[in-house]
């Protein structure tokens, strides 16, 4: 999703095929689309916010992956007659427990790296502020709040 011209742009130069605006009304906008249901649905933002509308637009047997934390419970009765999922991912849950595939995260960033030196995806980093200091910390910080960044804000090593 992107809701300016030049977040649509950039969502398009990663290989978006169809872009929405999160700031309007998603079921709508995405049923003008005339595609298929979506098989997947990765939410980054506002679980709560969206859960309602990745419930209406999940394909029957899909599943809904969230990464962000919410404030509220969810209705997955919503999803029952879909028989759609719903799954949290958490980066440091194989450390935490010590699961059985704690490589995962390892074998996933190792294969992107090389996606990455074949040139077959690209990095969404935006701008590197400099080293890790209380005012390059108050500087990204900003920016996120501002919600007009675009990509990925870096600070390096102290």
């Amino acid at each position: 999703t992107a809701s300016r011209p030049e977040t649509e742009q950039w969502c398009r130069r990663l290989g978006a095929d169809h872009v929405i605006n999160h700031n309007a009304e998603l079921i709508g906008q995405y049923r003008m689309l005339n595609i298929d249901k979506p098989d997947y649905i990765l939410c980054c933002a506002d679980t709560d916010l969206y859960f309602d509308a990745m419930s209406a637009l999940i394909a029957p047997e899909g599943m809904i992956c969230s990464l962000v934390n919410s404030k509220t419970t969810y209705d997955m009765n919503a999803l029952k007659t879909k028989s759609a999922g719903f799954i949290w991912e958490f980066m440091f849950t194989r450390p935490m427990f010590k699961t059985k595939n704690m490589t995962a995260h390892h074998n996933i960033l190792n294969h992107i790296a090389e996606l990455l030196d074949e040139g077959k995806i690209i990095s969404t980093l935006k701008e590197t502020l400099g080293p890790i200091t209380p005012e390059n910390i108050t500087k990204a910080h900003r920016q996120l709040l501002s919600g007009k960044t675009i990509g990925k804000i870096a600070l390096t090593s102290i």
